[in-house]
């Protein structure tokens, strides 16, 4: 085992110095290359987004049958689709990093023989510390030790809580992995639109990429690839929100909870900020009005069958859960309409308040558990009267936490642009 991830490590970081030296894979339809590669690369980066997503739900899913007391089996379902999903993202990245490795050895000899009469001109590709593969193959390389790490901790210690070692390594494999891919899916779909622009100029006009990128703007993007990549880093950046939070941890060996003040206190000023960074930012990307809407409807949606439908007594309080709709649909069209205005900043300003106020209900029913903690005399969150308890804990607990959400939905949406770099492509 130790000498397959010797390899791969050592493989993998070729296509990471590739990547981030002096060949531009934006450059390769120019230079004549193989146009499938980006293709492949694109549907490589959708495919981990898709496997993350998949696993991520699959791990929500499995904490729901542990609060239900389910018997637990390996072959159980939300185990199937866990495994299932990191096996996506192990064949996704493998099928990225082999196409990144080949567009570059095709590009390498053309390329350098063409810009080795303009080595004046000193253009070379920056190298970022936070490239695609390197966070893909950090990513793929936790999620492949976890699964021994996480079989060795079960044989040793028996039934683990939900913030063990080996379940920090699998979400930790899984936050990267979903950053990468969505970092990818622009760096592709800006790559693209880069290329079409370049096709209508004159050849010798490819040594001016820095200049034609600043006409790129993100309302380009397809907001399709947007919405596949963007869910699951919101989702396995909740999971490990929650992992920080919930009070899941305590076992026969290890008293792994969080304080209950310094849980809540987590996930008041880190819920609220993701919902507004990654609302507003998606936005951002595509100026498109629906994008905001459909991936918080997205979210909700697996919130809904991964949280509340397995346990019957929640099921009065579906018409509850999806009056979260409400606020999004109404910040969508809101942007969507006066983002351009003269009142740009209070615009969004307002956005990221509601947005960051809806964490409370968007999060229901886990965020019962954390709240319950911090009560005067907090009571066993027993799955027959989880709803009973949540309203009486949003009765108390709201009304104090209401101006912090705010505070950090603001700070979400002041963050969110620099994801469009003052109007420039994102260069990855």
């Amino acid at each position: 085992m130790n000498e397959t991830l010797k390899k791969f490590f050592l493989w993998a970081r070729k296509i990471d110095d590739n990547w981030n030296g002096s060949i531009d894979s934006s450059r390769l339809p120019v230079l004549g290359i193989n146009a499938n590669i980006e293709i492949i690369r694109s549907t490589g980066f959708m495919l981990i987004s898709i496997g993350v997503l998949l696993a991520a739900s699959s791990g929500g899913w499995d904490i729901t049958n542990h609060l239900l007391n389910k018997p637990e089996t390996f072959f159980s379902p939300p185990h199937a689709g866990l495994y299932a999903g990191v096996a996506i993202v192990v064949f996704a990245s493998i099928l990225v990093l082999h196409n990144c490795r080949r567009s570059h050895t095709m590009a390498s000899a053309k390329y350098h023989s063409m810009i080795i009469e303009n080595s004046n001109s000193g253009y070379t590709k920056p190298r970022l510390p936070l490239s695609p593969p390197k966070l893909i193959i950090t990513g793929v390389a936790m999620l492949l030790v976890a699964g021994p790490f996480d079989f060795a901790w079960h044989s040793a210690f028996g039934l683990d809580g939900l913030l063990s070692p080996s379940h920090i390594t699998l979400t930790m494999g899984l936050v990267l992995s979903s950053i990468g891919a969505f970092v990818g899916i622009l760096s592709v779909n800006d790559s693209n639109l880069l290329n079409q622009k370049k096709n209508k100029i004159k050849s010798v006009m490819m040594f001016m990429s820095p200049i034609l990128q600043s006409g790129i703007h993100e309302k380009y993007r397809s907001p399709i690839l947007i919405i596949i990549g963007v869910i699951p880093v919101w989702i396995t950046l909740s999971g490990l929100t929650h992992m920080l939070s919930l009070p899941f941890s305590d076992t026969e060996y290890f008293k792994f909870n969080p304080d209950p003040i310094l849980g809540a206190i987590i996930a008041t000023l880190a819920l609220p900020f993701l919902v507004s960074f990654i609302l507003i930012s998606s936005f951002q990307l595509t100026r498109k009005f629906g994008v905001l809407s459909i991936i918080g409807g997205v979210f909700m949606t697996v919130n809904l069958i991964t949280s509340i439908l397995p346990n019957q007594h929640l099921l009065p309080t579906i018409p509850f859960y999806l009056l979260n709709f409400i606020p999004f649909l109404a910040i969508d069209m809101l942007l969507s309409k006066l983002s351009g205005s003269n009142y740009k900043t209070t615009i969004y300003w307002v956005s990221g308040a509601v947005l960051g106020l809806t964490f409370f209900m968007l999060y229901y029913p886990l965020d019962t558990h954390t709240y319950n903690e911090i009560l005067a005399n907090p009571q066993p969150v027993w799955p027959s009267i989880t709803s009973s308890i949540y309203f009486e804990v949003m009765n108390k607990i709201y009304p104090l936490v209401a101006l912090p959400s705010i505070t950090m939905g603001i700070l979400g949406a002041i963050f969110a642009p620099s994801f469009k770099r003052n109007g420039q492509q994102i260069r990855v």
